[in-house]
């Protein structure tokens, strides 16, 4: 949640299931999962945006979420809206949420 600020709206809730993640990741590959390309249409600079990105326990769920985050930067989202959370409900999974805070 946003510091001093009501519950968030959700706008985009989807996961990227670790079959989906291509092996050779470039622009194109990265911008063909639906999940990123729908973030992609709804993101817009706001401070009350925020990106959050839950990924599995371990090391190899930290690197993903590490690497997707790199990759939304390069796609054009600032790093200073982008979260990382442990916790996307499954080990081959990443959960991507969009939410707006309140004005």
């Amino acid at each position: 949640m946003f510091a001093g600020q009501g519950i968030p709206e959700m706008l985009l809730e989807q996961p990227i299931l670790g079959e989906d993640w291509p092996d050779r990741r470039t622009t194109k590959t990265v911008l063909s999962i639906p999940p990123i390309k729908k973030l992609l249409a709804l993101f817009i600079e706001d401070s009350r945006r925020q990106v959050t990105i839950r990924y599995p326990g371990g090391d190899k769920g930290n690197s993903w979420a590490l690497e997707l985050r790199e990759w939304l930067v390069a796609l054009g989202i600032p790093s200073s809206y982008i979260v990382l959370e442990p916790g996307s409900g499954g080990q081959d999974r990443l959960l991507l949420l969009l939410e707006a805070g309140d004005t």
